[in-house]
This record gives C-alpha cells, structure tokens and sequence, in this order.
C-alpha cells in the first residue's frame, strides 16, 4: 500500500501566485538564467580550465617521454662508440703471425738488441718484468715486433728494470725475471727466434706473476719456463742457479739512469723510445706508422 506524503513546499512561488499565462510546461517554469548564465557558469570556466590543465599536462608528459627516449637513444650511442673504440685500440696487429723465425739477441752494455740483419728503424723499450702493463703490451704488439723485426725494419733495444722488486712476494722478481732474459740473450741469443719466444712466454698470462700477490716464480720455475720455450739445458740451467741475477741488478740501474734522461723524472714502463724521445702508444697503429 502506497504510503501517504505530505507536499513539499515550492519557495519560487508563494500560495497566492498565479501562473502567467501561456507558461510552458506543468512541472512550474524556470528562469532561464538558471540553466544559461547563471550559478552554472563558473563550473563551465572551471570544466574548460581543466581541460587547458589536462591538455597541458598531456604535453608535458609527451615532452618528458621524448626527452627520455632521446637520452636513452644518446646512452646506447655512447656505448656502442666506446665499444667500437676499445675493440679498435686493443686490437693485436700481426695477429696469427706467432713467434719470430729469424731474429737474433746480442748484449752490449747491459742492453739486449733483437734485429735480423740491419733493421730500416730502432727503438728503445723498456720493462720490467712484473709489469702487467708491460704485459699487455707484449700481447698487442710481440707478434708485429717479431714481424717486423724477421723483415728487417725494425731493430728493437731491450731495457730491463727491476723497481718492483717491491711489488713481488720473493722482493727480487723482477731482477730474476731480467736475469733470465740476459742468460738466453747471452747464451743462446744467435738461435733465430728463440730470445723473442722466451720473452713471450715470460710475459704470457698465467706465467707474469701478479704484483702485490702472494707469490711468483723461483729461478727454477723460470728456467722451466725457459725449457718448454725451447731455450737449450744449459741456459736453463744456468737460469735456474741465478748465474745473471748480480749483472742484469747493474743493468736495471743504467736502464733507469737512461730512461729518466729521456723522459724525466716521471717515468713508467712499458716506455718505448725513437731517436731518444717517447713515442705515444695509446693507438695501435703507432708501430705501423713508424716502420711504413
């Protein structure tokens, strides 16, 4: 049953008012400002002012996203040219070509010359052997030196020096190291190849000792080391007792009187020297250039 309710009361228009004539609608007129220009007007500047706020913000999202896109764009771009670089600068010229075939080592004066014949150009190198640069150095470049140096352009001047001494657990590795290269430069030097393939094998990862660890090479493993590059058992042996520990300690001091000469006092090693000046090794094609 429907229940009964009582009238609401209109406050437009009183008891005693009387609808106009020709009013439209049963349900009682409005003024039109009501439903045009009147309370609603400033929902509609507000309604069109969010629509401003939206789109604004529409854009500045879009703007936010193609920043970001052409950051990310700039990073990959970035990496992939500091790839491109890093491979062409460690590249290893002459790689495939392996150890020398026809060079030979003589010494003079404390320093060991490798050529074949009489090289077009020299240069002066100087190492040590715990040097992991140097080491490097000889993975990139050993196999174009021994190239070059079977072709006849290129005569190469071996200085060792031995101030990381400190950086070996023995405390005397790199005047060993140095010791074991003059014996095969002394003794077996006139043997095609054989002083550039112990140089090599001394310097080959898994042989260098790493500095500050907590171990390296005796003179017995060096000369094991010496044997498997096929250096005769003689020089072998004589590496083994330390027979030019005392000779290649007097060498590592003129070596190191020369480098300062040329360089200064800051000095490094590997360092390689043409015409008593430093040549810049950070790009390898510098070896190429000089012996073209």
């Amino acid at each position: 049953m429907a229940k009964s309710r009582a009238p609401r009361p209109n406050p437009s228009r009183t008891p005693a008012q009387k609808r106009p004539s020709g009013a439209a609608g049963s349900t009682g007129s409005r003024p039109s400002s009501a439903t045009s220009s009147g309370p609603r007007a400033p929902q509609s500047k507000a309604g069109r002012q969010s629509v401003a706020a939206a789109r604004n913000s529409g854009g500045s999202n879009r703007t936010q996203l193609m920043i970001g896109g052409v950051a990310i764009v700039v990073i990959v771009a970035v990496i992939i040219v500091g790839l491109v670089l890093n491979k062409k600068n460690t590249a290893v010229p002459a790689d495939g070509y392996g150890d020398s075939k026809a060079s030979i080592a003589t010494v003079a004066d404390g320093v060991i010359t490798i050529s074949a014949g009489t090289p077009q150009t020299s240069i002066d190198v100087f190492e040590d052997a715990m040097c992991p640069a140097c080491g490097s150095f000889e993975h990139q470049f050993g196999q174009q030196m021994a190239q070059l140096a079977d072709e006849g352009k290129l005569g190469v001047r071996l200085h060792m020096l031995n101030f990381l001494n400190r950086a070996s657990s023995s405390g005397d590795y790199s005047t060993r190291g140095a010791a074991a290269l003059l014996a095969v430069a002394t003794e077996a030097g006139s043997q095609p190849g054989l002083f550039l393939k112990f140089h090599t094998a001394l310097f080959a990862e898994g042989t260098q000792p790493k500095e500050n660890s907590g171990s390296d090479l005796s003179n017995a493993q060096l000369g094991e080391v010496a044997k498997t590059a096929g250096v005769p058992d003689a020089v072998v042996a004589s590496i083994a007792a330390g027979k030019y520990v005392e000779a290649a300690a007097a060498n590592a001091k003129t070596s190191q009187t020369a480098i300062q000469a040329a360089v200064g006092e800051q000095w490094a090693t590997p360092t390689v020297l043409h015409d008593n000046k430093p040549l810049a090794l950070n790009s390898p094609d510098w070896l190429t250039t000089l012996t073209a």
